[in-house]
Order: structure tokens, then sequence, then C-alpha cells
């Protein structure tokens, strides 16, 4: 009799996870097609607004361009000063003292870090953005913490703003690290978003400026029209945005019960958050297949036994290259992505422990020519690329350096 109970509860089991799978597999089809048909309606209404003209939408503003866009605006010392003093005004838990800013030193992308506003012996301050919602790394803010420690800052005089798209956006406690928390960043941490703290600080900016920074004017102008064509802002949306929203009271069978209204919609944003969810990690493993199809490519194109070749995937990065050696000293030529941003070049990775000053002597033309930035600890020389363009780079760089170690000899 025992023995039969628990048959059925297994039989009962096995056929609700059945169901439950059926279930999600279910919800995803109809969050798909839902998507499918809100694409359309959406291309339509984009195409009956009038054109537009806009040279940030035309190029690529991933986190690293709006990373680079807000320094060289901030190096403007005038802007800088004018957009802590905002800071300090809309951020209880941000205190920083303007009038030591004298000749602050701002840069992008060095270090691995986004932004960082310093002058020695005085202040250290790490911008992270998250504009694009880029995947948190571990322990991210912590590094860059331990970073600054290393240039000679201490704690007490680093502080950090973190950019997000939305208030609503965050980061987890994760990445303060081992170390440190928010707690030690007491009137020396802000999270201001893009659309409700930066673009109003932006248009707040911009009515501050005189003819003679015309061009920083109409930097600042093309700015917040890109902004604002982002978050969907301008006057010329709202006939547009009324139809969409027209169209998912109708596809989701929205009725004049307001509070029934709001279990539908906040249930579909649940099941459009898993699809989300399910598509971001499709990405991450293509991306790793990607770099492994790199490698096997480098396997066909060149003859290098297996210790010269690498491909990794490990942390938050994935890397794919090989080792050559120039004088006994070894270097590798290699791309890599931080699941922000793709680039390739010279580096130390997998070949030495060491930055040697003989190997950035001998790449030093190819540096040049191949227009390679040199700020970074573990690169000789890099640049930004993408997945399309990527392999065929790599392999260029690597053709070219073979070609100059052969007649070097």
């Amino acid at each position: 009799m025992i023995e039969n109970k628990f048959i059925e509860i297994f039989k009962l089991n096995n056929s609700y996870q059945n169901w439950k799978k059926s279930n999600v597999k279910t919800k995803l089809s109809h969050s798909i097609n839902l998507l499918d048909k809100f694409s359309v309606v959406y291309d339509n209404e984009i195409n009956k607004l009038p054109y537009r003209l806009n040279l940030l939408d035309d190029l690529s503003t991933n986190e690293n361009a709006h990373s680079k866009f807000l320094i060289r605006l901030l190096q403007h010392q005038p802007a800088l000063i004018n957009f802590l003093t905002f800071i300090n005004n809309k951020s209880e838990n941000f205190t920083f003292d303007v009038s030591i800013v004298k000749k602050p030193i701002l840069t992008y992308e060095k270090l691995r870090i986004d932004g960082l506003i310093k002058e020695n012996n005085k202040y250290a301050i790490i911008i992270e953005n998250k504009i694009h919602n880029a995947v948190e790394q571990e322990h991210q803010i912590g590094r860059y913490i331990n970073k600054c420690k290393s240039i000679g800052f201490s704690v007490e005089q680093i502080f950090v703003i973190y950019l997000t798209r939305t208030e609503k956006d965050g980061h987890s406690e994760q990445t303060w690290g081992t170390d440190y928390s928010l707690a030690n960043f007491n009137k020396r941490y802000s999270k201001l978003s893009y659309k409700s703290k930066i673009l109003p600080w932006l248009e707040s900016y911009l009515v501050t400026l005189s003819p003679k920074e015309e061009l920083i004017k109409s930097a600042v102008v093309q700015y917040i029209d890109h902004l604002k064509h982002f978050f969907n802002k301008k006057e010329i949306y709202s006939k547009m945005n009324t139809e969409l929203q027209n169209f998912l009271t109708a596809e989701l069978n929205l009725n004049t019960d307001n509070a029934e209204n709001i279990e539908v919609v906040e249930r579909k944003i649940n099941e459009i958050s898993n699809l989300k969810e399910q598509l971001e990690e499709l990405a991450r493993v293509s991306k790793k297949k990607l770099f492994e199809d790199w490698k096997k490519n480098l396997d066909e194109r060149f003859e290098f036994n297996e210790k010269e070749k690498f491909n990794q995937s490990k942390d938050s990065f994935i890397k794919t290259g090989v080792i050559l050696e120039y004088k006994g000293k070894k270097f590798s030529v290699l791309i890599e992505h931080n699941y922000k941003a793709t680039y390739f070049g010279f580096g130390r990775h997998f070949a030495s422990e060491k930055f040697e000053p003989e190997i950035k002597e001998f790449l030093e033309t190819i540096i040049e020519s191949e227009n390679l930035k040199v700020e970074e600890p573990w690169w000789y020389g890099w640049k930004y690329t993408s997945f399309n363009d990527g392999y065929l780079e790599l392999e260029n760089l690597i053709q070219i350096v073979k070609e100059k170690i052969s007649t070097s000899k």
C-alpha cells in the first residue's frame, strides 16, 4: 500500500515537472511572439517619424563611447566643476570639495577603468559606466579601488561614481570585493542614472555655456539629443508611444480593471525578463564558441605548436591568440573580449610576467602604423575591434609581426 502511494507521488511529480517545462516553453514562445509583433508595429511607427541626423547615433556608442564623451567633456574644467557641484547637490552620500580641483588629469579606459579623474596626493574619482547594462564583473569596483591605491592614493582619497541607465538599475554588494563596502565610502559614493540625473545635468549645464564655447555647446546639444532618442523622451515620440501602448493593451487583453491590468503586465514583464536572461546566456555561450572557432582558424592558417597557442574563457574575459618570440623574449598577439568590448593587439598574456622594453621597442613601428593604443600594463599596444572584423584583424597583425621577426634575424 505504502509502495503504491510512493509510486503515485513520483508519477505526480514527473507529471508536474513535465507540465512545468511545457509551461515555461509556452510562456517563452508567447513572449517571443509578442516581441515579434511589437517590432513590426515599432518599425512602422518609426518610419512615420521625420528624418533626423545625429552623428552619435551613427557611431558605436557603447559604454566606452559614452565614457569617452563624458571624460572629454569634463576635461573642460568648468564642466568638471559644474558636474561635481551637481553631484554634491543631488547625492546624499557624496561630498567633494571642488575648491581643491586645480590641475586634474582625466583618462578613459586606462587601467581598465571607464573614467578616472585624479590629482596626485589629492583625490581619485572612479567612474564606472553601465548605461548599456554591461555585465557586472566580479569584485569590479574593489579591483578599481586597488588600482588607485597602487598608483599612490589612500582609500580616503578615492571617490566612486557609478553610472546606470535608469534609477532602478544598480550593482550587487559583491562589486566592492572582500576588502571594501559602501560603508567605507561614506560621503564618497554616488549612483547616478543617465535618465534621471546625467541628462538633466547636461541640460542645466548647456544653458551656462557662453557664445565663445560654441563647439562645446554643439557637442552637448548632440549628446542630449542622442540620449533623449536613446530614452525615447522626445515629444515627436509621443504619438508613437501612444500607438505602442494601444497595441500592447490590445495584445494583453487589458480592461478597465487597473488592479488586474497591473497583475497581467507585471507577469509579462517577468516572463520577458526570464527570456532576456536566457538570451544573455545564449550570447555568452556564442561568444565563447566564436573564440574557439577563431583558435581553430589560427590552427589552419599558421603553423604553431600547441604551446604557442591559447584559448581561455575565465572570469570576465575570453581570449585567444598565439605566443611569439623575439631575441629570447616572448610576447603574445591576441584578441580579448571582456563582455563590454572586444580588442586585439600585442600583450604579455601567457607569455611574460614582466613588461619587456626590448619587445616594446621592437613592436613600436607596428604599433604606430596600425594605430594601436599603448596605455595598459598588460598590453604593448591594443585597439578596439568587433566580432565581425576581429579575427581578420588579428590574423593580419600576426602576419605583419611574423614577417618583421623573419626579416630581423
